[in-house]
């Protein structure tokens, strides 16, 4: 499904939506209907506005929303997220997908801080700024010096004894020049 050309998401959906006629699922009804199950969690911790109760309806499907809080993207980063999220079965209209991107670009935008430099930071810095253990720190430090300087994140993730999903979670705070 293709969304409008400003924002040029495209989405490959499990299944064929509408955009002209709600369905009668839930992937077009708001998060508070009868059709929300008792006790779902509301998410006070979200900002409120346009495009959170889409967020919350079709990303809790498969995973707990808080994700984002600590993932902070550029509106691009966003747009690559879901259309990932899309392509492993998120549901949800052309409109629900660009209200969570309108809303997730303006509510969890990148960071801001610079970048650290994994071929110059310290083993101490890497503890700091990427909440790496010391021996973590200690065994990219070491194996940048045996193997020379890291052009990408799947070169860093290669670090024996060094948690990849760690690396992963930090990645909008590292840079490799």
């Amino acid at each position: 499904v293709a969304l409008s050309a400003a924002i040029t998401l495209t989405f490959a959906p499990t299944h064929a939506q509408s955009n002209t006629t709600p369905s009668t699922t839930s992937t077009t009804t708001p998060a508070t209907t009868a059709s929300t199950p008792a006790g779902q969690k509301t998410y006070p911790e979200f900002p409120d506005g346009p495009g959170k109760d889409e967020l919350i309806r079709v990303c809790s499907k498969c995973h707990s929303p808080d994700n984002v809080i600590a993932a902070g993207q550029s509106r691009a980063g966003w747009q690559d997220t879901l259309e990932d999220m899309a392509g492993r079965g998120a549901e949800g209209s052309d409109d629900d997908f660009n209200a969570i991107l309108n809303y997730l670009a303006k509510n969890y935008p990148a960071p801001t801080a610079p970048r650290l430099n994994v071929n110059a930071a310290t083993a101490a810095q890497l503890v700091a700024q990427l909440m790496l253990t010391q021996a973590e720190a200690d065994a990219i430090v070491q194996y940048r010096q045996a193997n020379g300087n890291f052009k990408s994140l799947d070169d860093l993730k290669k670090v024996p004894n060094v948690d990849a999903s760690k690396l992963a979670a930090a990645a909008a705070k590292i840079s490799f020049n």
